[in-house]
């Protein structure tokens, strides 16, 4: 087996470290799907107009489930008119403060 450093960004790192053991599979699933990607790429298309490396392996890392989507992909989707229309659930019995408030007391 063979010893590979590679420089990434500290968000990606502190995103990678959970998955450390798995760090093998993980990149040899994504350069599977990057070389079959690249496969497609050559009909035609420039690579130019690719996303940059950074991006398409957080892409990558995101569609097999390794990452979640980004901050800003999450942001989107809570600002997205369909879900502006969310209303409170209606529930019966006390305010979850009040059982809150009333669990703390227990304690003190």
């Amino acid at each position: 087996m063979e010893v590979v450093q590679i420089q990434v960004s500290s968000g990606l790192a502190k995103r990678l470290r959970p998955y450390q053991n798995k760090l093998a599979y993980i990149l040899e699933r994504g350069l599977r799907y990057i070389e079959t990607e690249a496969d497609t790429v050559r009909d035609g298309e420039s690579q130019a107009d690719e996303k940059s490396m950074q991006e398409r392996i957080s892409t990558v890392l995101q569609q097999v489930g390794v990452t979640n989507p980004a901050l800003e992909s999450a942001a989107e989707y809570v600002a997205s008119s369909e879900n502006r229309n969310w209303q409170p659930i209606r529930a019966g019995g006390k305010p979850a403060s009040e059982l809150i408030m009333e669990e703390r007391g227990s304690y003190l």
